[in-house]
C-alpha cells in the first residue's frame, strides 16, 4: 500500500543538473484511444502483447464509449499514447475501465489489477489503489491495457456491450496532483456520508434513553444506512483498510436495506397508502434483501447482478412514493408540502442514479446525485425544525407574557427567578416597598344592580383605566381582590403617590366615559404605607400562588378602609409621607391618628388631596392650619372647640367632605 505513493528510486535517475520540470494539471485520457479484440491464451501460457504498428488490427475510440463485444471474444486490448508532458512524479489514474488485468509500457508490466482463475473466470478481488507510479521516461509512450470483458457486459436488448470511461476518466499527471484530486473527490463523498451517519446516529442514541416517535427511528435508519452506503465506496476507506471485501459486503447490504428503510419512514410520516401498498412493497424488499446478499456472497451471482432486482424494484417503489407524497402535499399543511417536496427530490435523484447505472448515456450523467438529494431533504427537515423552533420560541414568549398577567415579572425578579417554571414552593425574599391598596366605594350595591356580564365588563373597564397608571410609575400589581387592587412600588414613595394621584385623575375620565353607556359614576379610596415586606410562594405542590406577607400590607389595607371614615380619596401614613425628599411636593394635611389591630401605638395618618379640583385644593391649603388645629383638639377630646374650627373650615370651603364628616362626628360623640 505504501509503495503506491513515491517512486523515489525512479526520481534519483534524473539528471541532478536538469532544469526544474513544471507542474501540469492532470490530463484526461479521453481521445486517440484504439482497441482490438483477443481471446484468452491457454493457461498457463504467457500474455502475448499485440503489435501497435499493425494499425489495420486496431479501431479508434474516444471515451466515454459503449463498445460492442465481438462474439467469442473475452479480451479487449486498449492502447493510447501518453501525453508528451514530462513530470517529476508521473502517474496514471485508472478508473472508468472495468476489469483491467494488466497494463504495459514498452513491453514492461506497470500495473496488475484483476486476475483470472485457471478456468478463465475472474478471481474474487476487491481491487487495488487506482493511482500507479510511472518512470519519468514514460511520457509520450504507448500504454497497452488488457481488459477482461467476459463477465462485465451491459445488455440492451440483444446488444452485449462493455462500458469504457463512464463515471470516471483515466488521467495522466503528477502523482501528488492525482492524489489530491482523489482526496477531493472522495472527501466530498466522505463529508456527506459522515453527515448522514451523524444525523442518523444521534436519534438512535436518543431512542435508547427516551421514548420517541417512530418517525425519528425510521428517519435515523434511513440516514444511517445512506451514510454507510455513501462512505464505503470511497477509495480512502478502502486504502485505509487494505481493500477488504468486507466493505463491498457492507456497501451492497446497505443498498438492499435502503428501500426497506425509505418505505418505513414514508409509512410513519404519511401512512401506508391505499391498500397498504407501501407496507407490501417494504415486505417485498425485506424478503429479497437477505436472498440477494447470500447469492452475491457465492460464486454463482455477482454483486451487480444481485443488485439488479433491487434497483428495478427501487425505481417502482420510488415512483409510488413520489406519487403518494405529491398527493399528500396537495392535501396537507405547509410542513407536509415541504417534507413531500424534499423527499421527492431525494427520490428523483436516487432514481436518476439507478437508471444511469443500468443504462449509462454519457459521462456526466453518471455523477451520483443521491447524496445531494438527501442533503436537500435534510435542509428541508432543518427548515421545518427551525420553523418549529421559532414557533416554540414564540409560544414560550406568549406563555411568558401570559404568565406575567397572572404572576408579575417583577415578582419573579425579586425572587431571583427568570421564569415561572423556576419558582418553587417556599421561595421568599424580604424587601422594603410601598404598598398601595385601592377599593371602589359601595361596589357591592352597584354590582347588585347589574347582570353578571355587565358587571364584569364594567369592572374590567375600570381596571383597564387605572392599572396602566401603576406600571407607568414603576409599580406592579400584586393581585386583584374583586374590585380592590393591591400594588407594590419597590423604588420610592414618590412613585406610589404619583400613581395614586394619577389613578384618581384617570377615574374622573373613566366616569365621564361610562356615564354615556349608562353606568353609574364611582369613587375609590386609596391607602399607602411603606415598610418591610416578605414576598414568596404559599400553598402546596399541586396549587400555589405568590403573595406578600407583612404588617405593612395590613396597615395599607386599614388606611384604605379609613378613607371611608374620613371621606378622603387618598390616605397615607405620616411615616411614609415623611420619607419624601420634598414633603411639600404634594398637597397634604394631617388627619389624626387611628388604632390598628396588633399595634400598641396609634398610627398618624394624612390626606393627600393633590387630585382634587383646583379650587377645592386651593381652599384646603388655605384652611390647612385651622383643619389640623381642629384635628389636634379632636384627638385631645375637646370636641366643642374642634367642632367650632371644623365649622369655620366648612364655611370657607363648603366642598370639603373630610371637614364635614369630622364636624358630624364631633356633634354625635
Amino acid at each position: 500500500m505504501i509503495s503506491c505513493f513515491l517512486p523515489v528510486q525512479a526520481q534519483l535517475q534524473l539528471d541532478a543538473n536538469q532544469a526544474p520540470i513544471p507542474n501540469h494539471a492532470p490530463i484526461p485520457l479521453t481521445t486517440n484511444w484504439h482497441y482490438r479484440w483477443d481471446t484468452l491464451p491457454e493457461f498457463p501460457a504467457g500474455v502475448e502483447l499485440p503489435q501497435w504498428n499493425e494499425l489495420e488490427d486496431w479501431q479508434s475510440l474516444d471515451l466515454p464509449q459503449k463498445v460492442r463485444v465481438e462474439p467469442d471474444q473475452d479480451i479487449l486490448w486498449l492502447a493510447v499514447t501518453l501525453p508528451e508532458v514530462r513530470s517529476r512524479f508521473p502517474a496514471l489514474y485508472f478508473r472508468g475501465i472495468p476489469h483491467i488485468l494488466e497494463a504495459y509500457i514498452n513491453g514492461e508490466q506497470v500495473y496488475l489489477y484483476d486476475e483470472l482463475k485457471s478456468d478463465g473466470t475472474l478471481k474474487e478481488k476487491e481491487g487495488e489503489f487506482p493511482i500507479i507510479n510511472l518512470q519519468p521516461t514514460h511520457y509520450a509512450q504507448i500504454l497497452l491495457i488488457r481488459v477482461y470483458v467476459g463477465s462485465d457486459r451491459l445488455t440492451v436488448g440483444n446488444d452485449p456491450s462493455v462500458l469504457i470511461g463512464f463515471g470516471h476518466q483515466p488521467l495522466y499527471g503528477s502523482q501528488p496532483d492525482l492524489f489530491r484530486r482523489l482526496i477531493f473527490n472522495d472527501g466530498v463523498r466522505f463529508i456527506l456520508g459522515f453527515l448522514f451517519i451523524v444525523c442518523g446516529f444521534f436519534p438512535l442514541i436518543i431512542t435508547l434513553f427516551k421514548r420517541t416517535d417512530p418517525i425519528y427511528v425510521s428517519f435515523a435508519f434511513v440516514t444511517f444506512l445512506l451514510g454507510i452506503y455513501t462512505i464505503t465506496p470511497a477509495q480512502l476507506i478502502r486504502l485505509l483498510f487494505n481493500y477488504s471485501l468486507f466493505w463491498t459486503f457492507i456497501h451492497h447490504t446497505t443498498f438492499h436495506l435502503l428501500p426497506v428503510s425509505l418505505s418505513l419512514f414514508f409509512e410513519h410520516v404519511f401512512g401506508a397508502g391505499p391498500k397498504k401498498i407501501i407496507r407490501r412493497l417494504r415486505y417485498v424488499h425485506l424478503i429479497y434483501a437477505p436472498i440477494a446478499i447470500i447469492l452475491a456472497s457465492t460464486p454463482l451471482v455477482s454483486w451487480g447482478n444481485a443488485a439488479l432486482p433491487t434497483q428495478i424494484g427501487s425505481l417502482f417503489t420510488s415512483s409510488i412514493l413520489i406519487l403518494l407524497a405529491t398527493w399528500r402535499a396537495i392535501k396537507g399543511d405547509p410542513e407536509a408540502k415541504i417534507i413531500s417536496f424534499g423527499f421527492s427530490i431525494f427520490l428523483i435523484c436516487a432514481m436518476h442514479d439507478i437508471v444511469m447505472y443500468i443504462y449509462p448515456i454519457s459521462n456526466w450523467v453518471t455523477i451520483q446525485f443521491y447524496p445531494w438529494g438527501m442533503l436537500f431533504f435534510l435542509i428541508c427537515l432543518a427548515f421545518i425544525v427551525e420553523r418549529r423552533f421559532t414557533e416554540a420560541q414564540n409560544h414560550l414568549k406568549a406563555y411568558a407574557r401570559a404568565s406575567d398577567r397572572f404572576v408579575p415579572h417583577e415578582f419573579l425578579q425579586f425572587l431571583g427567578k427568570t421564569s415561572i417554571i423556576d419558582v418553587k414552593l417556599g421561595d421568599q425574599v424580604q424587601k422594603e416597598m410601598t404598598v398601595l391598596f385601592s377599593d371602589i366605594r359601595s361596589f357591592t350595591s352597584i354590582s347588585e344592580s347589574m347582570p353578571p356580564e355587565r358587571n364584569f365588563n364594567f369592572l374590567n373597564a375600570y381596571l383597564r383605566a387605572v392599572s396602566p397608571v401603576i406600571r407607568q410609575y414603576n409599580g406592579f400589581i400584586d393581585k386583584y381582590i374583586g374590585d380592590a387592587v393591591m400594588a407594590l412600588f419597590p423604588h420610592s414613595v414618590e412613585d406610589a403617590i404619583q400613581a395614586a394621584v394619577s389613578m384618581q385623575k384617570a377615574l374622573d375620565q373613566f366616569n365621564q366615559s361610562v356615564r354615556e353607556e349608562g353606568y353609574p359614576a364611582i369613587q375609590i379610596g386609596i391607602g399607602l404605607h411603606r415598610g418591610t415586606l416578605m414576598l414568596g410562594t404559599i400553598g402546596e405542590q399541586q396549587r400555589m400562588e405568590t403573595t406578600v406577607i407583612a404588617d405593612a400590607v395590613n396597615l395599607a389595607s386599614r388606611l384604605e378602609d379609613s378613607t371611608k371614615r374620613y371621606g378622603a380619596s387618598l390616605v397615607i401614613s405620616q411615616s411614609t409621607l415623611n420619607q419624601l425628599k420634598h414633603p411639600d411636593q404634594f398637597s397634604s394635611r394631617y388627619l389624626g391618628t387611628i388604632l390598628v389591630k396588633g399595634k400598641k401605638e396609634p398610627i398618624r395618618i394624612c390626606e393627600i388631596y393633590e387630585s382634587d379640583a383646583t379650587h377645592i385644593r386651593n381652599l384646603k391649603t388655605e384652611t390647612k392650619g385651622s383643619f389640623e388645629a381642629a384635628i389636634d383638639l379632636y384627638d385631645q377630646g375637646k370636641l366643642e372647640a374642634a367642632a367650632q374650627l371644623f365649622q369655620s373650615v366648612c364655611a370657607e370651603n363648603p366642598e370639603d367632605a373630610v371637614a364635614k364628616l369630622c364636624l358630624l362626628r364631633c356633634k354625635h360623640l
